[in-house]
């Protein structure tokens, strides 16, 4: 099969690299036009008649293409589709059982495809992260079977704190440890009490977390007693270490991985000014090797907004970035997620593509208040795009992997049609005021939030417990098996519990929290 690719002027290069990964016989046509998105298929059409196409079966267009390339094929008789939008994915135009089109690039009919190919991409890094790792360096967090490696090659892996776990019974520590493994943690942070040191309840917790995940373990305090409590447990990462605990801790944390502050909290301690908390940074980072240390990770300290201010954090974390290419860095969004009442989702993706920018290599969350509840999930989700991202050189954009939850790509909403049909009755609604109760019975639906599942508790009328609990995690399954078992009669009252059923599987979706009878929004 030969196979010529149509493209603009600036992206020949990037178009020409990467059909040359592909097995196949292609050709790269360049036209005299900067982007290719300003291509049109007229004057396409009217560049390739002069060219010698004999022998070629297939004309590729750029994704980005405004319109129907089908008069190309007309001008030129050589069979003529759109390729995808970025160049990156160019491979995907010849995936075997993908139905190339003439309107629509091919990353539209690709999607499953796409997504299949960027976990592939992430998974290949994963099981191939030893000679990733030998090739390119970096730093590796945890030990045998559960090593994490961190640095400008891989994605950034997600450090979930377990916050005030002190104050907190084992099984919670072990069932929110599990949980956020779930969710995509790869590190598991023992957040001590500030002001309250318990090092006594390090080695409990330590023997849960084990217990119960296989993860690294990480333990989020500057007092030294429980630094050094928790290293003589094999503690995988300290953080954090800084001008005011560095002498006292020293000898048993030279062999862990640190997180170093440009701090002296002991004296309260912390610059404003960009350059006065890089210097500082850069000062801690030169005494803790000086002490022996050498497994360093920086954190400039992400700060919430205005107050003192998100954009001075970043530029600290720039400049260091700047003034040091090798030692990773730890990028704490909390600070600034917990601190601003909009959805996390769309704070965590655009923090994570800030972490990316400036050259951070950890991304380290709570999820401390309601609102912050599913973090550590988008948060895993955001890493692997922005890195993704990041290798292809290209904007986050259709790439597979994505956070959009509420809002959508493309409208497929049929347009309302007034009087599509001139003859229909209008019948205005009304609202039902009597009321007659079921002689089945009545329903309270509620959210099984552990398991992920919905569950309808039956009550005949006058009983103070459920007579029957159905479960499920489909609406359609459970509402077809309490008509099947005869639990509902009457059509209003399936109707409601088809509402009620429908609103409790959104929010489980959502993560909102579902009251029965009470609106979702």
């Amino acid at each position: 099969m030969r196979v010529i690719v149509v493209t603009g002027m600036m992206a020949e290069r990037t178009v020409k690299r990467y059909a040359s990964m592909i097995n196949l016989d292609i050709d790269v046509l360049v036209l005299p036009i900067s982007v290719a998105a300003f291509i049109t298929p007229e004057y396409a059409a009217e560049c390739l008649k002069k060219e010698d196409l004999h022998g070629y079966d297939m004309i590729l267009m750029p994704g980005a293409v405004l319109g129907d390339v089908a008069l190309i094929e007309k001008a030129t008789g050589v069979p003529t589709f759109k390729g995808p939008i970025h160049a990156a994915d160019l491979a995907i135009s010849f995936m075997e059982g993908l139905q190339l089109s003439k309107v629509l690039p091919a990353s539209e009919f690709a999607k499953n495809l796409i997504r299949e190919s960027a976990e592939a991409e992430i998974k290949k890094i994963k099981e191939k992260w030893h000679e990733i790792y030998a090739e390119h360096g970096g730093l590796i967090i945890g030990s045998r079977d559960n090593q994490i490696p961190i640095g400008s090659s891989f994605p950034m892996p997600i450090v979930a704190e377990i916050v005030n776990a002190p104050q907190r019974g084992l099984g919670e520590i072990g069932k929110l440890a599990k949980y956020y493994a779930s969710e995509g943690a790869e590190i598991i942070d023992i957040g001590m009490l500030a002001g309250k040191p318990m090092p006594a309840k390090i080695e409990e917790i330590v023997d849960t977390l084990r217990n119960s995940v296989n993860l690294p373990l990480s333990i989020d305090t500057l007092n030294e007693d429980e630094i050094k409590a928790a290293a003589n447990l094999g503690i995988d990462l300290v953080l954090s270490i800084d001008a005011g605990n560095i002498a006292e801790v020293s000898n048993e944390v030279a062999d862990t991985p640190v997180v170093v502050l440009p701090s002296n909290m002991k004296k309260g301690e912390l610059a404003k000014d960009v350059v006065k908390r890089v210097d500082d940074l850069e000062k801690n980072i030169e005494c803790a090797k000086d002490f022996g240390l050498k497994k360093i990770i920086a954190d400039p300290v992400l700060e919430p907004v205005f107050q003192p201010g998100l954009m001075n954090s970043l530029r600290a974390y720039q400049l260091f970035r700047e003034r040091n290419h090798e030692t990773p860095m730890l990028f704490g969004l909390g600070n600034v997620t917990e601190l601003i009442d909009v959805d996390s989702i769309g704070v965590n993706g655009l923090l994570t593509a800030l972490a990316y920018e400036v050259g951070a290599n950890m991304l380290f969350t709570p999820e401390f208040s309601v609102k912050a509840k599913g973090s550590v999930q988008e948060l895993a989700t955001a890493s692997k795009m922005m890195f993704l991202a990041k290798s292809k050189t290209t904007v986050p954009k259709d790439l597979g992997i994505d956070l959009l939850v509420l809002k959508e790509k493309r409208w497929v909403e049929e347009p309302y049609v007034e009087h599509e049909t001139p003859k229909a009755r209008i019948i205005k609604s009304i609202e039902e005021v009597d009321f007659t109760p079921d002689k089945t019975g009545w329903f309270k639906i509620q959210i099984d939030r552990e398991n992920k599942m919905i569950e309808a508790l039956f009550y005949h009328n006058n009983e103070g417990k459920p007579s029957a609990v159905v479960k499920g995690k489909e609406v359609t399954e459970i509402y077809q098996t309490i008509i099947r078992e005869r639990m509902i009669e009457k059509l209003d009252h399936a109707a409601y519990l088809g509402k009620e059923l429908g609103k409790a599987e959104l929010a489980l979706k959502l993560g909102r929290a579902y009251v029965q009878d009470e609106d979702l929004f």
